[in-house]
């Protein structure tokens, strides 16, 4: 072949072969384009500290190139325990990809003020282990008081009155109800054992309003606290009279 026309030919098949590489660049980009996956983003702004309830997270799809790092995707409707009542560590907008940075377990560590509903305060109190062991995370419960009271005949008897009803409950010891494996809950299981070990009581965490909290504070000094458990559903306040000896037996 003559060097005038081998020179073109080359030429040609140089510029056939960076054409093909163009298309087979630009298809291999389109293919990866069409590539979808489905990420966790809140359907409103998600405070810091809040507790991620099911209901305010939602998946979307969108192409893969544009998955943020380290983002919580979505397959099977298992993958919500990922992310339903982890903590947020700071404020997530609404839409926005949710990463495994942006969230921490429900947890001691986490704070008990992730849990505390708005205008309400946090109270805890000490109960004896036996009471706290038959009482869950966001159960309801009743607060008796009792204490010496000077009767109208100048007399000092025992009384008893239900002072509080209908207070929820978020935690138990370290048990804030975020619903831990079962590796996790056997490591704070032993946590509790082991401080059981040195005391026969437990803390109850309660949400309370704040005029309440005032007035459960100033009881825990006039007598002694007992904790009632709820049924569940029960949400009833009931007129309840002071109980006393005398009126038990009569």
């Amino acid at each position: 072949m003559k060097k005038g026309v081998f020179l073109p030919f080359i030429v040609a098949l140089g510029a056939a072969l960076v054409y093909l590489l163009i298309v087979n660049s630009a298809s291999s980009k389109l293919e990866n384009d069409k590539v979808i996956k489905r990420v966790f983003v809140p359907i409103r702004d998600i405070k810091e500290r809040e507790v991620i309830k099911r209901d305010s997270i939602k998946w979307v799809p969108i192409p893969a190139k544009y998955v943020q790092k380290d983002a919580l995707t979505y397959s099977t409707d298992s993958d919500f325990a990922s992310v339903e009542n982890a903590v947020a560590r700071i404020q997530i907008p609404k839409g926005n990809q949710i990463s495994k940075y942006a969230i921490t377990a429900l947890s001691p560590e986490a704070g008990l003020s992730s849990k505390i509903p708005a205008r309400m305060r946090g109270f805890i109190i000490q109960v004896d282990a036996a009471s706290a062991a038959m009482i869950k995370p966001d159960d309801n419960v009743d607060i008796l008081l009792t204490f010496t009271a000077l009767m109208k005949n100048n007399t000092q008897q025992m009384v008893t009155v239900t002072l509080l009803q209908n207070i929820k409950v978020l935690g138990v010891g370290g048990n804030l109800g975020q619903g831990l494996d079962a590796k996790s809950a056997a490591g704070l299981q032993s946590k509790e054992e082991e401080a059981a070990a040195y005391t026969d009581s437990s803390t109850l965490s309660l949400a309370l309003s704040p005029r309440d909290a005032q007035y459960l504070a100033l009881a825990k000094q006039q007598g002694t606290i007992s904790v009632i458990l709820r049924s569940p559903g029960d949400g009833t306040n009931y007129l309840m009279e002071i109980a006393t000896f005398e009126k038990l037996f009569q």
